[in-house]
């Protein structure tokens, strides 16, 4: 850690050695100047940590000197040192100067040290308090930019399940008024879905078992599928007195069936509806 630096301002020798001895056995790097002007030069071109400046100089006095070191090295420390215990005086010098403590002559050389070594330490808790209201303020920033964000992918996401909702929507509608039976069901073989014309011919409903929905001949054969998905299937079947092209085919998803769905028609009109059927792939024709 590199030694505190501290200037020394007074236009008296022997205060300068004075207080030069005094840290003579501190691990301070230690500058001085013998008047404001000088001080004011060293500022311009070397970093300091504490400045310690008597009050009457010639020239240019401690308020003035202080007045100006603060807009060069804002964050230095300011003592200014005085023989003269007026209340103008500290008036002047803390609201011009800002300085931190005010040192009367003749100093307590154990009290002035203990004075310097409690302002560093203030001096490393601002700086700490510094960093960390630097570090917490870019937290926010970043939080606020994550918020920000989350905020336009839940808008996006919400538009996303909006449009799907009203897909969804506008698909069962189309799917209960197409003059065509379907049935779909689940990988354990429960019906999920059943559109007018199906609710129509076979008894029960979404959430049965296909056993229990449709006659024993589709239901096996919807079963069978379910365990061998490599072929659909088209046939011709009889329901409810009337015999109609019914097809069965497997629901993939990646490369796994999970579903199946059953979908009957007249055979006369086949060809009118073969936008909305799903046609089977390469399926054989069962007798």
């Amino acid at each position: 850690m590199n030694p505190a630096r501290i200037l020394l301002v007074d236009d008296e020798p022997n205060i300068i050695r004075a207080l030069r001895r005094l840290f003579f056995d501190e691990e301070y790097q230690v500058y001085s100047a013998s008047s404001g002007e000088e001080g004011l030069a060293i500022l311009q071109s070397t970093e300091v940590d504490l400045i310690i400046a008597d009050y009457r100089m010639s020239g240019m006095d401690g308020v003035e000197f202080f007045r100006r070191a603060r807009k060069l090295q804002p964050d230095a420390l300011r003592l200014i040192l005085s023989g003269y215990a007026e209340v103008r005086v500290l008036t002047d010098a803390i609201n011009e100067g800002n300085i931190y403590r005010f040192i009367f002559k003749p100093w307590n050389d154990d009290e002035l040290k203990s004075t310097i070594q409690l302002a560093f330490e203030q001096q490393r808790l601002m700086l700490e308090n510094r960093l960390l209201s630097g570090e917490l303020q870019r937290k926010n920033e970043q939080l606020q930019d994550f918020n920000r964000q989350l905020e336009r992918q839940v808008q996006q996401r919400t538009r996303e399940l909006l449009i799907q909702n009203q897909v969804l929507s506008v698909s069962q509608e189309i799917l209960e008024l197409v003059p065509v039976g379907v049935v779909g069901f689940s990988r354990d073989g429960v019906v999920v879905v059943m559109n007018q014309s199906a609710r129509g011919h076979f008894k029960g409903g979404a959430g049965q078992i296909l056993e229990e929905v449709l006659p024993e001949d589709l239901a096996a054969r919807c079963s069978r599928l379910l365990q061998d998905p490599s072929a659909a299937l088209q046939f011709e079947a009889e329901i409810k007195d009337r015999i109609y092209t019914v097809e069965i085919h497997p629901l993939m998803r990646a490369e796994k069936v999970h579903g199946g769905v059953l979908i009957y028609y007249h055979q006369e009109s086949a060809a009118e509806l073969a936008p909305v059927i799903v046609p089977s792939q390469t399926a054989p024709t069962l007798n």
